[in-house]
């Protein structure tokens, strides 16, 4: 037998309440996609080709810690001066290198030591750049990849999951941004393992325990196991940056910037990915708590005991509630892997009667989804014990 299990078809799917349809004969629920592509221009006249041209990256990603350094490759056909602009994922302008000569015209290059204006390391992310280039006689040309590359969505159907470590490997025929939703197929949303983070071209390794979020369950070989992962590339010659264990993005968003917009640029490229127009300080999914009210104590295995009718309170965690307390959410319960509930337009905190007439007795696995309309969905699991 094979070690590894191959060739997954994955479908872009969104596993959540706002991916089903009612089968009304079966009273169950099946997939169906919510992305929408984003309207283009469909017209670009490139800035550059003539005065500048031939851009290049030495690496895909690099290692700011370590004191490795980013080389940005480029041609100049007559002598100019060169700014360098490098953005960080939400189109921020971070660092701008300047030049006061004037470059040759022949194949030059600039260094980025991965630090920021304040000599900053900047956290793991992605960065993208600008060139502007200004000859003597005041011609200006701009390389900016935003414009024409970037955002377009795609699916990974090649995956290799290992059946002993459970690791997930898959090659990125470009970089991307990730997202790796991992469940019950017709059921819930157990695990958001990747959550929309960078990786680079290449021969990817996701670690993964086999276990839901909470890690309650090993559902690996559930025979309904479902897993989906997709991406949608970066501009063009966009790099990452890793081993900042000090700092994540939010953390370093919040710290120097106040609240910010994501700058409106033109784009003209075909399909582009509605996650792609999110500020990665919002784009995420958030942490969830469970409670319920009115319990009988525990039973031997620690579980809550339950029984009649109880309340059940979904809510986001204190760490989050910035971002989404404000949002609208599809709300939706499943009992042992099978849809319960749901209240398609709530808010949280979330107070649910959950009727436990028709129960059976013994241990169950409560799972909540909360989906926001714009395709962030928090999951949250708990086991319980139904007594009669």
């Amino acid at each position: 037998m094979n070690k590894y299990i191959n060739s997954f078809i994955l479908i872009l799917l969104i596993v959540s309440c706002s991916s089903y349809q009612t089968n009304k004969e079966k009273n169950k629920k099946t997939f169906k996609s919510v992305i929408n592509p984003i309207p283009i221009n469909k017209k670009y006249k490139p800035l550059y080709g003539n005065l500048l041209s031939n851009i290049s990256i030495s690496k895909p990603s690099f290692n700011p810690i370590n004191n490795e350094k980013q080389t940005i490759t480029f041609n100049i056909s007559r002598p100019s001066k060169v700014v360098l602009n490098i953005y960080d994922s939400d189109s921020v302008l971070i660092k701008k290198l300047n030049s006061n000569k004037y470059f040759s015209a022949d194949k030059n290059s600039l260094m980025w030591d991965g630090r920021d204006n304040n000599g900053n390391i900047v956290p793991n992310e992605a960065y993208f750049f600008t060139i502007i280039a200004n000859d003597e006689s005041g011609v200006q040309e701009i390389y900016d990849p935003t414009m024409f590359s970037g955002g377009v969505e795609n699916d990974i159907v090649n995956v290799e999951i290992n059946p002993d470590t459970h690791d997930i490997s898959y090659t990125m025929i470009e970089s991307g941004r990730v997202m790796i939703r991992i469940g019950i197929q017709s059921g819930p949303l157990l695990n958001t393992l990747v959550d929309w983070e960078p990786r680079a071209k290449g021969l990817v390794t996701e670690y993964w325990n086999g276990k839901d979020k909470n890690n309650l369950v090993y559902f690996y070989k559930h025979p309904k196991f479902k897993m989906i992962i997709v991406y949608f590339s970066f501009p063009e010659n966009s790099f990452i940056t890793y081993g900042n264990r000090k700092l994540t993005y939010r953390e370093y968003k919040k710290r120097l910037y106040k609240k910010i917009k994501k700058p409106r640029r033109p784009f003209y490229v075909k399909q582009t990915s509605p996650h792609y127009h999110i500020l990665r300080t919002e784009d995420y999914s958030p942490k969830v708590k469970m409670s319920l009210k009115k319990i009988y104590g525990k039973n031997s295995e620690g579980l809550p005991i339950i029984k009649d009718k109880t309340i059940v309170t979904v809510e986001i965690d204190e760490e989050d509630k910035p971002i989404f307390q404000n949002f609208q959410f599809e709300i939706c319960f499943f009992l042992d892997y099978q849809f319960y509930a749901e209240d398609e337009s709530g808010s949280t905190p979330f107070n649910w009667v959950w009727d436990l007439s028709n129960v059976n007795k013994g241990e169950h696995i409560l799972t909540a989804n909360i989906t926001s309309f714009k395709d962030q969905i928090g999951v949250i699991s708990k086991k319980v014990w139904v007594k009669k």
